[in-house]
């Protein structure tokens, strides 16, 4: 069965989790919530024992691993995580023996949201064509957006004025973290129960906006290196368990920036819309093609799978410390 992400959550509420879930897409918070709807429906189910496997490394094991009772909880749940966008031989070929199990106390989430157009591989018809689950989430045009925002707002029973919600959409500019983070202020605002104006809405994203992790993102961008490590600690001090949506945008600034590099320029309009970056974003990403040149990139690019291995605690260290060492790193390497 095929899924789309936005409607995950409540299907999954009405029914029980299938021997096996797929997760994948390019929208990284609709991926995050499918996770969770996911793993709240495996405890309900009485999968009470969790696993988590990382990469492309632990493959060979998940088999046994699967087959293998639990010495600690009757119905055991494993979720394999992958980052890669491919699918190498062996960890497909373990895929398509998954369809040959026989999974009686074992439930199985595949959290792989990098893989691209896995709908045309033999795993994936093996797999999917048993009744199990496949969650995708799509890029979020304009029009659908909105309709995210809007339907986050009802679930939150936050009602804004029009000027106020059209404000608010153009203000998050096609990111669902920063629509989200956003909504969460507003339900703790002191007059989250009235109607919500333009310049209340106003006042409260100006607030909002001067250390947030939008600003990182955008020191970043322009090499402000000394900036960027003052907003890291500020994030730092003020809500240090927040790092998904950092960890995400390191990512998605340093491969759209690589694909801005390889690509002639007639292409940067598509890439662009690939990665949801709106007309009043793109001079920011121009500028700093000059600033960033391709290995700078290659480094955020591994400094964010870092952080997100940190997070998820799949290596050791502190995710704070490891960003900051790297923009100070970046600080000492820029020319006085």
């Amino acid at each position: 069965m095929n899924l789309a992400a936005p409607d995950a959550p409540r299907h999954l509420k009405q029914h029980p989790l299938p021997a096996i879930t797929l997760i994948h897409g390019s929208e990284a918070l609709l991926n995050s919530e499918a996770l969770d709807a996911a793993r709240a429906r495996a405890t309900a189910d009485g999968y009470d024992e969790r696993q988590r496997l990382y990469g492309d490394s632990r493959i060979d094991s998940l088999i046994q691993e699967l087959e293998t009772p639990s010495l600690f909880a009757p119905k055991r749940l494993l979720e394999l995580h992958l980052d890669a966008k491919k699918a190498d031989k062996a960890t497909a070929d373990t895929l398509r023996r998954l369809a040959e199990l026989r999974l009686d106390h074992s439930r199985l989430i595949i959290y792989a949201p990098n893989l691209e157009k896995p709908h045309t591989t033999a795993w994936y018809k093996a797999l999917f064509s048993q009744g199990n689950l496949a969650i995708v989430s799509t890029a979020l045009y304009p029009p659908q957006f909105a309709k995210q925002i809007a339907q986050r707002l009802q679930a939150a029973k936050l009602r804004l004025t029009e000027a106020a919600y059209e404000l608010l959409v153009a203000n998050c500019q096609g990111n669902l973290f920063a629509a989200k983070q956003a909504i969460e202020r507003l339900t703790i605002h002191p007059q989250a129960e009235n109607i919500i104006d333009e310049t209340l809405l106003t006042d409260l994203l100006d607030d909002f906006s001067q250390f947030n992790t939008f600003a990182l993102s955008d020191a970043i961008l322009g090499a402000d290196w000394p900036k960027a490590h003052r907003i890291a600690a500020r994030l730092q001090a003020e809500n240090p368990r927040d790092t998904t949506l950092i960890t995400w945008l390191l990512q998605r600034d340093a491969s759209l920036l690589i694909g801005l590099h390889n690509e002639p320029q007639h292409r940067h309009g598509a890439l662009y819309q690939q990665y949801n970056i709106y007309d009043s974003q793109q001079r920011r990403y121009q500028a700093a093609l000059g600033k960033h040149p391709p290995r700078a990139l290659r480094l955020q690019l591994r400094l964010a799978a870092k952080l997100d291995r940190i997070t998820k605690g799949a290596e050791p260290g502190d995710y704070w410390q490891t960003l900051k060492q790297h923009l100070l790193n970046n600080q000492q390497r820029q020319p006085a």
